[in-house]
């Protein structure tokens, strides 16, 4: 499986074996008023934590591709840890299919994926976007 993460143009890419539960940590740092990204899965030997911020000035949505040759089957947990009444826009694309959006509470909530196909895309707002 392959997990390519985008923001602020940021590429990483990294590989892993097997599969897994990956994880996905969102906050916005009121002082410098960014949204921060950590992502990172459940294999304790794989070096793979990734920290990503979108600046105040920047309306880019966080963006997660994984991809496999094969099909890919394994859980995404989103955890979002904004301020009460916040919400985010939430999107999934598989493979070739029309992204999927819908807007989510981002106040303390946590949202599992299931990852299938060979190509899979999350997007994510920053807080509060229309």
């Amino acid at each position: 499986m392959k997990k390519i993460t985008l923001s602020v143009a940021v590429l990483l890419g990294s590989l892993a074996a097997k599969a897994q539960t990956e994880y996905i940590d969102l906050t916005t740092k009121g002082i410098f008023n960014r949204s921060e990204m950590v992502v990172y899965n459940d294999e304790i030997n794989y070096e793979d934590l990734e920290y990503l911020y979108i600046g105040k000035f920047n309306d880019n949505y966080h963006w997660v591709e994984y991809t496999n040759d094969k099909k890919m089957n394994f859980n995404v947990v989103i955890t979002m840890n904004d301020k009460q009444g916040d919400t985010r826009e939430l999107c999934t694309k598989k493979d070739d299919e029309e992204a999927k959006c819908r807007v989510v509470d981002a106040f303390a909530t946590q949202y599992k994926l299931k990852v299938e196909g060979n190509t899979y895309q999350i997007f994510i707002s920053k807080p509060n976007v229309n």
